[in-house]
């Protein structure tokens, strides 16, 4: 394989060990990505099975799983919201950054602590409202009750309770939802992406009922994510004492085991497709006929990749058979420390290596591994990597590697490789 090529690949791997492709938009060609990508077909993919890490077999062999799933929970606590809604609307402020915006009453939640400048006037608005999940992809916000007090001036001993309270709702949603859509418009313009947020994402208030509802589309996360997801949905929204807590999956039946700590699974299946579509017309064949291949996250801990690979530099120019064996481990927050323990060659000019050959191409290809994965300019982009030895580098992500814009500031506390799955615990 050429430079080019094999850069391309160790891009694949290292998003195997744990990186999110987003972290390299810029190498996807986002800016050629309109409004008509996002109409991606709305299949329903198959649901994986539940990762299994018992028995040897699990630990020294596990076959990709066949569906390409991902499944996510996202919490955005409380306590966050007072800087989102400060750093969003120029007309609603927080009064005490110490107090929240948002709190759980019962079933519903209370919105206060805000100064909404409404015609000029500064008002302290206090709002009871329910969200109510619709479906997948459908949520509503139905705001119950509104108090209102001046909040300074001459005028504040006013009598408000000729406030047309309507208007001021309707005033209140248009701001919150107009600002939000401006927000992620910003950060698609950073990730290059040529579609607005409203191809994303729709709101519809109705004035007399005081009931916003949302709608995403499905397909908005293919141009994002190209060749990795071609839609995604939210399945479930709740909330507690604490927060919100959002269910994504990239079907709308997906479904895999969640392990306490973690927040995130992603089945082998969806980065073998994804590693699929980099190998397509090289000289790696990621799934040679007759051979085992492809991406596999094993119940070890490991990450197994195989393949064969038309070694048209060297003598004859073989096929070379080989199996990789890598082993990512979490060693602080959004460090990871990649180990390439082995690479094992079955088999080149149609017959069996010797071993002192075997140590060679073992020895080359994990120099070469190192070196691209140190020395790569777009992975400079949402990582910083160090060499420790001749078979480890350390990779230490950027907070926003995970997505960036969307998700600023988001930490990796904890992953695990599974039988067939890949796990990570972040916060945002």
């Amino acid at each position: 394989m050429n430079g080019t090529k094999i850069k391309k690949l160790i891009l694949a791997i290292t998003a195997a060990a744990g990186l999110n492709t987003a972290g390299f938009a810029g190498d996807f060609s986002l800016n050629s990505v309109s409004a008509s990508d996002l109409k991606a077909s709305l299949e329903t993919l198959q649901a994986a099975p539940a990762p299994a890490f018992a028995g040897s077999d699990a630990l020294n062999k596990s076959p990709n799983l066949p569906s390409r799933d991902l499944d996510m929970t996202i919490r955005l606590p409380f306590k966050d919201m007072n800087s989102r809604i400060v750093a969003m609307c120029d007309d609603i402020k927080v009064i005490d950054p110490a107090l929240p915006v948002l709190s759980r009453q019962g079933d519903h939640l209370v919105f206060t602590n805000v100064t909404v400048t409404y015609r000029g006037i500064a008002t302290e608005p206090t709002v009871l409202l329910k969200p109510v999940f619709e479906g997948n992809n459908r949520l509503a916000v139905k705001f119950l009750k509104v108090d209102v007090d001046m909040a300074f001036g001459p005028n504040k001993d006013l009598d408000m309770t000729n406030l047309n309270k309507d208007d001021l709702m309707s005033f209140v949603t248009e701001s919150l939802t107009k600002n939000m859509l401006l927000s992620m418009d910003e950060a698609l313009k950073t990730n290059k992406a040529a579609f607005k947020a409203k191809d994303m994402i729709s709101f519809a208030y109705d004035k007399a009922s005081w009931n916003l509802r949302a709608a995403v589309d499905p397909g908005f996360v293919a141009p994002l994510l190209p060749g990795l997801l071609k839609n995604i949905y939210f399945t479930s929204f709740d909330f507690d004492a604490t927060g919100f807590s959002l269910r994504v999956k990239s079907g709308p039946e997906a479904s895999m085991a969640q392990l306490p700590g973690y927040n995130l699974a992603m089945s082998d299946g969806l980065l073998d497709n994804f590693m699929l579509q980099f190998t397509n017309g090289t000289d790696f064949e990621f799934h040679p006929k007759a051979r085992e291949g492809g991406l596999k996250f094993r119940g070890d801990g490991r990450i197994e990749l195989a393949g064969k690979i038309y070694a048209r530099d060297v003598f004859l120019k073989p096929n070379v058979y080989f199996t990789a064996i890598m082993l990512p481990r979490l060693t602080a927050p959004n460090t990871i420390r990649l180990t390439i323990e082995r690479v094992d060659v079955d088999q080149a000019y149609g017959i069996g290596l010797p071993g002192f050959i075997n140590n060679w191409v073992q020895g080359t290809a994990t120099a070469s591994v190192i070196e691209t994965i140190t020395k790569t300019p777009a992975l400079a982009k949402v990582m910083s990597a160090r060499k420790l030895n001749d078979k480890t580098v350390e990779l230490v992500l950027k907070n926003s590697a995970f997505l960036p814009s969307f998700a600023s500031g988001t930490v990796i506390k904890s992953m695990k490789v599974g039988n067939g799955l890949i796990y990570l615990g972040f916060q945002l």
